[in-house]
């Protein structure tokens, strides 16, 4: 009856007044709702904070929980110290969080570290005191930790997420107080193509959740407990448990012209024992100087928004860089060493074979603004680099995956034209539902036909931000589903999830790229080709003593010019004979030897710091790889926590926690917890995603509430024709 009736006004009106309106009433009226509903909240909310912010400082960030109002957050602001000798880098990450309100306060911030970073130290500074953290047990530093916040002391807790994702949650930081919280780690200088570099993440690109969501978290190994993502907007899913500690809250930096929000200062300084020829950094601008061989390195502006990666770049004098060299350390009696592998480059010409190729592009809404340019930039060039003989085809994937043809396509002139406009048309949109993609683009090739015959060679290539949170999943997929393929790639942004990407191509026996600006695409995609197309150095070999403990234990295969870095434990002696190193270049016998004077005189020995704590960290990774390969968590654990406890290093089963044994806080004074929010990384558009698939769209969700609001509009307009008749 009702149906009817609307009906019948609909028509009558429609016949009056013409159909084009009622097309625009339909066309705009979500529109404009929304825009009326925003405005009405913003003035709400206006109203609300404005005699807060009058008195608020530039740049000071306000908080307000529920049915309260707003106070200042804590602020929070970084300074780092790298020393670079030879293939070791030790970094100093100093933290200060300043409570700039009324109450006491628990700071939350999640922070980026590079995902080979072996975090060994932690101290926390209130004032003139010093506090040194001790590795525990995760549940007992958890533990440790909670007690002292309950009783009103200062205390500091660090947790690894994921290897290049952290936790720090500082207690009890009184009004107007200053807390700093210093952390050390040792990572390896990176050396591609006779270029070093380090890499420095400052900010976190919010990750894609799949999966149902849940209300509790299997968050401490086997122990499912209720979460409230207080201090993130995610909340756990089946699929990603711990959703609420790797989503934290972002806001938008003012721009470069303006003070930063989050502010870093970086300074390091460069001890190779060789002269170099270049030193840069691409997304920052640096102020150089030498003395005595040293290189000092600084932010030219004293200190940048934490917005972006940090990247610094040099290169040795022509001539100056070993095919291979070794580093030492002794520690409590025990040698541990280092060796850096570059294998020559081939003099000869590759012999071109055919190939399949599988381009992988990322086109979720964590891509959007920069980074699709980059990601479609890096496509396009990778097309051009295929030949005759290639066979290729293209994935793209966001809530949803689609492949350009049904099965790999020869690249003849008609087919690459094809591909090139069908990239210059995608866009980003939607979630990153990765998995479905990857198996699809991992999956082998069914039967072929004479004139198609088997590719020598299938290379697999994902362009990518990694914005996701089921890394072990996808592990474990590639694990399973490799076959005879190669996996390698491509990290697009500004704060690509590097981990992700470094593990994702070793599993996939590849290489890891990354382009953090578009003027890079160029350059590094055809090296990217170029390495692809070289001999790969199979069949490595080297001559250890009996007894020595290595890592990785299988001398992985390597593409020409990429490098090489093996850590192994000694024991309580040198080898006197030195290391033999053989294998393949191509079809060419290719070997070396190192000599170790020190092994005669070992007061001649140079000791290079933190090449057993990168023992030690290379190690735990290696036995954290057996998870993908079938070993259970119990096995895993039971061989990592005792090596983390022994080295003094954070894992995903041990914590860092620093307790002050003085009580700050009466119990009769609360102590709120206040989420310290990450920037945006640097060109990336606003993120209205990271929703699991099952989950309805904001977009859905405006249109649904309009159009429900337009049929209440219908039902008040026929409530009132009958009571005007």
């Amino acid at each position: 009856m009702y149906l009817s009736r609307i009906h019948q006004l609909f028509s009558r009106d429609l016949k009056r007044f013409g159909g084009w309106q009622y097309w625009l009433l339909f066309r705009c009226l979500p529109m404009l709702v929304f825009t009326a509903l925003s405005i009405m909240i913003l003035a709400s909310t206006s109203a609300q904070a404005e005699d807060y912010l009058d008195d608020v400082a530039s740049g000071q960030m306000l908080l307000r929980e529920e049915g309260e109002d707003y106070q200042p957050a804590p602020t929070q602001s970084t300074k780092v110290d790298l020393v670079v000798t030879g293939m070791l880098a030790t970094v100093t990450v100093e933290q200060e969080f300043h409570n700039a309100g009324a109450d006491w306060v628990e700071g939350v911030y999640a922070f980026p570290l590079p995902e080979d970073a072996a975090v060994r130290r932690l101290e926390m500074l209130i004032g003139e005191r010093r506090i040194v953290g001790k590795i525990r047990e995760r549940k007992e530093a958890k533990r440790v930790y909670q007690q002292a916040l309950k009783q009103g002391k200062k205390a500091v807790l660090v947790e690894q997420q994921r290897p290049n994702l952290f936790t720090n949650r500082v207690a009890n930081i009184a009004p107007g107080e200053k807390i700093t919280v210093r952390l050390e780690y040792v990572q390896s200088v990176e050396h591609r193509s006779g270029r070093f570099s380090l890499r420095l993440p400052t900010t976190i690109t919010p990750r894609y959740m799949p999966g149902i969501e849940t209300e509790t978290a299997n968050q401490d190994m086997n122990e499912n407990v209720a979460v409230t993502p207080s201090h993130g907007w995610a909340w756990p899913t089946d699929q990603v448990t711990d959703a609420h500690l790797i989503s934290p809250l972002q806001y938008f930096a003012q721009g470069s012209d303006s003070a930063p929000l989050n502010r870093i200062k970086i300074s390091a300084r460069l001890d190779m024992g060789m002269p170099l020829a270049s030193i840069e950094s691409p997304y920052h601008e640096i102020a150089l100087s030498r003395r005595a061989g040293v290189y000092s390195v600084k932010l030219a502006q004293g200190s940048a928004e934490m917005d972006r990666d940090f990247v610094l770049q040099w290169s040795a004098a022509s001539g100056s860089l070993p095919g291979a060299a070794f580093f030492t350390e002794r520690v409590d009696d025990q040698y541990y060493g280092l060796l850096m592998l570059v294998p020559p480059a081939s003099q000869r010409a590759a012999e071109t074979v055919p190939r399949e190729i599988v381009f992988v592009i990322d086109t979720s809404g964590s891509m959007g603004g920069v980074s699709i340019k980059q990601a479609k930039g890096s496509l396009t060039r990778a097309l051009r680099h295929l030949g005759p003989n290639d066979r290729f085809n293209v994935i793209e994937f966001n809530s949803s995956h689609r492949a350009l043809f049904q099965h790999a396509v020869p690249a003849s002139h008609h087919n690459l034209q094809l591909a090139s406009e069908y990239v210059r048309h995608l866009e980003a949109s939607g979630g990153t539902e990765m998995m479905p993609a990857l198996q699809l683009a991992l999956k082998l090739p069914g039967a072929q036909d004479e004139l198609r015959p088997e590719p020598a060679l299938r290379q697999v290539i994902f362009i990518t931000d990694g914005a996701v949170g089921n890394e072990s999943a996808l592990f474990e997929q590639i694990v399973d589903s490799l076959g005879g393929s190669r996996l390698f790639t491509v990290g697009i942004g500004s704060a690509p999830n590097a981990w992700f990407m470094r593990k994702a191509a070793e599993y996939g026996r590849g290489t890891f790229t990354y382009i953090g600006d578009v003027a890079e695409v160029g350059e590094k995609m055809d090296a990217l080709f170029l390495n692809l197309t070289r001999p790969v150095a199979t069949h490595l070999n080297v001559d250890w003593p009996d007894g020595v403990d290595v890592w990785p234990a299988r001398t992985p295969d390597l593409y020409a010019g990429e490098p090489l870095l093996i850590a192994v434990k000694l024991g309580d002696e040198l080898p006197i004979d030195g290391l033999k190193i053989q294998g393949l270049l191509g079809e060419t016998e290719w070997s070396t030897k190192l000599q170790f004077p020190a092994a005669l005189n070992p007061l001649s020995m140079n000791n290079s710091e933190g090449v057993a704590t990168l023992w030690a960290r290379k190690n735990i990774e290696g036995l954290i790889d057996e998870k993908y390969r079938g070993k259970s968590e119990d096995w895993v654990r039971q061989r990592v926590l005792p090596l983390a406890l022994k080295h003094s290093l954070l894992s995903p089963y041990t914590s860092f926690v620093a307790v002050e044994e003085v009580v700050s806080r009466s119990e009769s004074e609360a102590a709120k917890s206040k989420p310290l929010p990450n920037t945006r990384p640097q060109g990336q558009s606003p993120q209205f995603f990271a929703y699991p698939n099952t989950a309805t769209t904001a977009a859905a969700n405006i249109w649904l509430g309009s159009f429900l609001l337009l049929i209440a509009l219908f039902i008040i307009a026929i409530r009132e024709r009958g009571a005007d008749a």
